[in-house]
């Protein structure tokens, strides 16, 4: 009984460790180092800024919040960028630098959402191989599997297709500056942002729509627990409640007569 909960917190531990190890690479090449390169770690806001995300990080970590994590840690790092504009320049990220920053990310995001939600199972109490495990999985099975894979590898290759394009085509490059002079790095900023915003509003209704009549699993027991959930909000008694009472007290008025007649 005590080797369990000391796996689980062995377990905790190192999926503490792992996330605060690739949160911490996020902050680091997203902000510091762009920082320190553009010299903008100067006045008390640009360091609270620089600060934030490794303080919404340690947060999450602390509250083992799956939320913090993969939703408010993003868009903490992205509020120093918005400041200064500048942090996210082409001249700052190089193609090359671009991919090491995206395999960090991708690592980040893939690694939260891995250690924060798989826990090792205990060991059953006793083991009886079943025929079917002979066979394999049934092909439609299969097929599903290919089907998230191919999702997982264009949910990695679509958001970077789209922030390269906007950071380093050439043409939009020379769009900006002959439309926005002296303001390249602010609207490249802005075109980044929006491309995030773009692929996350396909993630959800394109890919998450996709996936949906995948994870409902039996829709039979589906519906029945949607209307069990939905009969239990109500806080009101069902009819055959009612019907059960009335019974009841017509059982044990007949009981009454019966007696006194």
């Amino acid at each position: 009984m005590n080797g369990a909960p000391s796996a689980e917190r062995r377990w905790r531990t190192f999926a503490d460790v792992v996330a605060f190890a690739l949160g911490t690479n996020v902050w680091v090449s997203i902000v510091i180092l762009p920082a320190f390169f553009v010299g903008a770690l100067h006045g008390a806001g640009h360091i609270a800024a620089a600060l934030l995300p490794f303080g919404v990080l340690l947060m999450g970590l602390g509250r083992r919040s799956e939320g913090i994590l993969l939703g408010l840690f993003p868009a903490a790092v992205l509020v120093p960028v918005s400041i200064q504009p500048q942090l996210a320049s082409s001249y700052v990220y190089g193609p090359v630098r671009f991919a090491l920053v995206a395999i960090g990310v991708v690592a980040y995001l893939f690694g939260v959402s891995f250690f924060t939600t798989f826990h090792e199972p205990p060991a059953p109490r006793s083991v009886r191989m079943l025929s079917s495990a002979t066979t394999g999985p049934a092909s439609r099975w299969r097929r599903r599997e290919r089907v998230y894979w191919g999702l997982v590898g264009l949910s990695i290759i679509i958001p970077m297709v789209l922030i390269s394009w906007v950071n380093y085509d050439d043409a939009i490059a020379d769009y900006l500056g002959e439309m926005y002079p002296g303001r390249v790095a602010l609207m490249t900023t802005a075109l980044t942002v929006g491309a995030i915003v773009l692929w996350l509003g396909i993630f959800h209704y394109a890919f998450l729509g996709v996936l949906r009549p995948h994870r409902t699993g039996d829709r039979d027991l589906v519906g029945q627990l949607t209307r069990t959930r939905a009969e239990a909000k109500t806080g009101k008694p069902r009819t055959r409640f009612y019907v059960s009472v009335a019974l009841a007290l017509g059982a044990m008025l007949s009981l009454i007569l019966f007696r006194h007649m």
